[in-house]
């Protein structure tokens, strides 16, 4: 899953959608347009609502998300964005590659990356051509450009913002 705070929406990508063998019953209609890096149309083949567990192992959330399910390539099964992002209240650092944030008794759950993970999403992408894919509900701009780098996390709030939700 690729945490993207530049993605509008969260998605799930066709072949994820294959491969959990999820019904096509599951599946509504997705009468929004959604738009990729290129600020191309991407086929949307609707949308479904998923319980998706964020856990640490001590501490876990449970949130229904609804996910555009597209049928574009991409190296991940999986996109999160900005809505769930801070429907969580979840904290990222790049830095530091995890996301943090809190459960219903207050407790902070924090979810590392797995940096091999990451680099054999990197390599995938390059081999068979399938990049990171950003899906926003507007087209972009002409003048705006893809970004080049593949980030798993990326920040989500400034330093100052960490600090007063008091996650070291």
């Amino acid at each position: 899953m690729l945490v993207d705070q530049g993605s509008s929406t969260d998605v799930i990508f066709w072949t994820t959608f294959n491969k959990l063998q999820l019904s096509l019953d599951m599946l509504r209609p997705y009468t929004s347009c959604l738009y990729g890096f290129a600020g191309d149309q991407v086929e949307v083949r609707g949308h479904l609502e998923l319980r998706t567990t964020f856990t640490d192992g001590s501490a876990s959330c449970t949130e229904n998300i609804r996910y555009p399910v597209v049928n574009a390539p991409s190296a991940y099964n999986m996109l999160l964005g900005k809505p769930t992002l801070n429907r969580l209240s979840a904290v990222l650092s790049t830095r530091h590659m995890k996301m943090k944030l809190p459960d219903l008794a207050g407790r902070v759950i924090t979810i590392k990356s797995d940096q091999k993970e990451v680099k054999r999403c990197y390599e995938n992408s390059l081999q068979t051509k399938r990049g990171v894919f950003m899906v926003t509900t507007h087209p972009p701009h002409s003048e705006e450009v893809a970004r080049p780098e593949i980030n798993n996390i990326e920040i989500a709030q400034a330093e100052a913002e960490i600090a007063r939700a008091k996650i070291a």
